[in-house]
């Protein structure tokens, strides 16, 4: 038996999930070593794993909505600001900190897991679309992305693209109850999960008459998050409780024009905060004082818009190259990330939130599959800026 479950740990078939976790348990032990090498001061994590050396690396990403993580697994939704985080991820976080005894140490392992299980599942969607090698790539662009040192913090992002990729590939292979209830887990987690819908419908449409009833089980997503508002209503009297905290904790509101709307704020104050940088930057870094906020938020805003028109474009050639249902599911992301921007910076969040979009990274490697170089470089630079991002991260500076 023992012998049989390290063959299986050691089989190509999980060998992506070992490179994934491998490269960010690389960066999350550096990153660690960087805050023995300069100390935090202030705004340091208050949980704790077991002893000295574990509470600095388990608490190296405990950091924004870590810490709204951690509450909730240990005491609920006992305020209506933390509804805005969906119920999956910290009720897993919790189970597990009953046998780990810590609960940041739970969120982290539940991460990385989830993380290493993802890697298998989106090679299991490449292989067939862009061969050994691309699927290969695809892995290392999610392992280097530079926002992926949540994959390593009490964060739900890797449990959401575990999930997500699992629904994909079981309405891939016409497994609806498997896709449905994976949707619907995925929208536990997250409300973007319900992006998944239009694409599995696209995926398990009917094509016989003895078909029909196969999209049947994707009422699970729009139910999971029915149940979610149930559970709100009765505890909180508010059943849209998760959407008026993020008006009014988070800033977020709904244009007029919807996701169009949004689009058309990011690209405004992505070209406002272009030209603040190029017309109005005070010379010698703003010194004594250094940058006022306003550099600081038109770097993020004309930063942001890049990266989303990198999205838009490798949108447009994952529905050309891979099929309509990656570009289906990549359009309903990026439109539900859309749908309520911040009014100072539209696309807060924006990069983060773009490692669920695992057909972007699909259309990346399919992209630069046949570009050695223009391979070589994307990887160093992700894996250059995820180093900063990561330390910078750590020291509660404000990454993404």
């Amino acid at each position: 038996m023992g012998v049989d479950v390290r063959a299986r740990l050691g089989s190509p078939r999980v060998e992506p999930g070992w490179t994934l976790v491998g490269i960010r348990v690389a960066y999350w032990v550096g990153t660690a070593l960087a805050l023995l090498w300069l100390p935090l001061r202030q705004g340091i994590a208050p949980f704790h794993a077991y002893e000295a050396r574990t509470d600095l690396l388990f608490n190296t990403f405990a950091q924004w909505d870590a810490q709204w993580f951690v509450h909730i697994a240990d005491h609920g939704y006992d305020s209506k600001q933390a509804t805005s985080f969906f119920p999956l991820y910290p009720l897993v976080v919790h189970g597990v900190s009953l046998v780990v005894r810590s609960t940041v140490v739970a969120g982290v392992l539940v991460s990385l897991v989830a993380a290493g299980v993802a890697a298998v599942l989106i090679v299991e969607i490449a292989r067939p679309l862009l061969g050994p090698g691309g699927a290969r790539d695809m892995v290392l662009f999610v392992a280097l992305y530079p926002l992926a040192f949540v994959f390593t913090a009490v964060q739900s992002d890797a449990l959401f693209l575990a999930l997500s990729a699992g629904a994909f590939l079981a309405a891939l292979r016409g497994r609806g109850w498997l896709a449905g209830i994976l949707g619907a887990l995925s929208v536990a987690t997250r409300l973007v999960g319900l992006a998944l819908l239009p694409a599995l419908l696209l995926l398990l449409w009917p094509r016989r008459g003895r078909d029909l009833v196969r999209p049947a089980p994707l009422l699970l997503l729009p139910a999971a998050l029915g149940g979610y508002m149930l559970y709100l209503h009765e505890h909180v009297g508010d059943a849209l409780a998760f959407q008026h905290a993020q008006q009014v904790f988070w800033l977020r509101r709904t244009p007029s024009l919807g996701p169009l709307g949004g689009l058309w704020e990011s690209i405004q104050s992505g070209r406002r905060g272009a030209a603040e940088l190029i017309l109005h930057l005070p010379r010698g870094q703003g010194a004594p004082a250094g940058y006022v906020a306003r550099e600081q938020v038109a770097t993020w805003n004309a930063l942001h818009l890049l990266v989303l028109l990198a999205a838009i474009a490798l949108t447009w050639v994952a529905w050309k190259r891979l099929g309509a249902a990656f570009g289906v599911y990549s359009v309903a992301t990026l439109a539900l990330v859309l749908l309520s921007p911040p009014a100072y910076f539209p696309l807060a969040s924006f990069p983060r939130y773009l490692l669920a979009d695992f057909p972007v990274f699909l259309a990346l490697a399919a992209l630069l599959r046949d570009h050695p170089r223009a391979r070589q470089i994307v990887l160093f630079t992700f894996a250059a800026i995820g180093a900063v991002a990561a330390v910078g991260y750590s020291r509660k500076v404000w990454i993404g």
